[in-house]
């Protein structure tokens, strides 16, 4: 049963902690009529997408299907050149007993060098962690 859920996921993945301090800046593309941008927490990462964390007060006033655009990543080397790439959120995690707001994103038309870059930086990840390849 375990095989069968490992399965689901499309791409291969890192995760990162909040303490970890990664953070985007996104400014939400949808239909109303201002833009808002916003600074998350960054707690996973794949060629298809990413996993965000915001204080609940903020992230109430995301949906699911709201577009956003990721301008910045800060707070880890090399993933420079994530910067003005569109993605859509896909899911939405508001439990009670957390601090935090999840969203879960998947990257829109991103150009294959994005996510070849994203790949390739996933292994690198997964090397220096674990000292093999993943």
């Amino acid at each position: 049963m375990v095989d069968a859920k490992k399965e689901r996921r499309s791409f291969q993945r890192i995760f990162f902690s909040i303490e970890d301090g990664i953070t985007g800046k996104f400014i939400i593309t949808n239909l109303r009529t201002e833009l808002d941008l916003l600074t998350a927490n960054v707690i996973n990462l794949s060629e298809g997408g990413l996993a965000l964390a915001l204080s609940k007060d903020r992230g109430k006033r995301i949906r699911i299907g709201d577009y956003i655009i990721l301008t910045e990543v800060k707070g880890i080397k090399d993933l420079e050149f994530l910067n003005n790439v569109e993605a859509q959120i896909k899911w939405i995690l508001d439990n009670p007993s957390l601090e935090f707001v999840g969203f879960g994103c998947e990257f829109r038309d991103a150009p294959e060098s994005i996510k070849d870059s994203i790949q390739t930086f996933i292994d690198s990840w997964h090397m220096e962690k674990n000292g093999s390849e993943p």
